[in-house]
């Protein structure tokens, strides 16, 4: 909640007060400019890699940030900016009140094979990495995701809700894998197949923001993935909990610590408890998926 004193859609951090309703406005604009960006250059970009093979990245990414950030620093120079493909931005990360979280396209190797799903995500969180705003858009189906602390989700302007499923074999759930899947033993192998026994369907859509937007709003009952960075779930995560959704890590700790740590579970809430049993079960039953 809003710090005593202030409005219900200020926040104040140190010597710093923010009006969240105007923040928020303002990066809807953003997050559709970006969105233009992206769709100027579907179809029409070739992509590098980054990490390894498979952490690939566009033209389009680097013109998605570049935009970005520098609308951010203009409007917020004393805030941190973290960028995917960047890194840091603006006054530095241990001096920063307040820092933002951007993925100038979530979702690149579905944009490089032409496949029309992937989305911008930015979020503001303060010092401790408490998400205040986040905004995610999906320019080809004309999809914005939008929250701000306290006061709720949208999709376009409605109000969302988490689903009300209550039993994780009637759950269709969502998650992904991670870019070193073919070397680490952690590829979420295990898990997925566990999972496929044991709810309605599992789905791998490519956008860890979109899955997550897609709990927000009900169309999946539950998301779970490890390895994430911090760009790729702020936005998204927020959504969830304003629509009335769960965030924990894999052991069941508060949202701060998956955030922190990537490796996060989230649910509508009626099924968290249930996922959390079924994906400890498949770690420490289940023989490990070799490459």
């Amino acid at each position: 909640m809003a710090a005593e004193g202030c409005t219900l859609r200020e926040q104040t951090h140190g010597d710093t007060t923010l009006n969240l309703a105007e923040v928020q406005q303002h990066i809807e604009q953003l997050a559709h400019l970006a969105g233009d960006i992206l769709k100027s250059h579907l179809g029409k970009t070739t992509a590098s890699t980054k990490s390894s093979a498979y952490d690939m990245v566009t033209e389009a990414d680097r013109a998605s940030e570049a935009m970005l950030t520098e609308a951010l620093l203009k409007a917020y120079p004393t805030h941190h900016i973290v960028g995917e493909e960047g890194g840091g931005y603006g006054v530095p990360l241990a001096a920063a009140e307040y820092v933002w979280y951007v993925d100038p396209l979530d979702g690149t190797t579905n944009f490089a094979a032409g496949l029309p799903f992937f989305a911008v995500s930015i979020a503001l969180a303060d010092s401790n990495m408490n998400p205040l705003v986040g905004v995610v858009y999906n320019p080809i189906m004309d999809e914005l995701f939008s929250a701000s602390k306290g006061h709720g989700a949208t999709l376009n302007g409605q109000p969302i809700q988490v689903s009300t499923t209550a039993e994780l074999g009637q759950s269709l759930v969502a998650s992904g894998f991670p870019y070193d899947k073919w070397t680490s033993e952690e590829n979420n192998g295990r898990e997925w197949v566990a999972l496929m026994r044991q709810t309605r369907g599992i789905r791998r859509l490519g956008s860890a923001a979109l899955d997550l937007c897609y709990v927000a709003a009900g169309r999946f009952d539950a998301y779970w993935e490890q390895k994430l960075h911090s760009w790729d779930l702020m936005a998204g995560a927020l959504c969830v909990l304003e629509a009335g959704g769960k965030i924990t890590d894999y052991e069941g700790v508060n949202a701060t610590q998956a955030f922190r740590s990537g490796r996060l579970v989230a649910t509508n809430g009626r099924v968290h408890d249930a996922l959390l049993q079924a994906l400890q079960t498949a770690r420490t039953t289940m023989p490990v998926m070799e490459a």
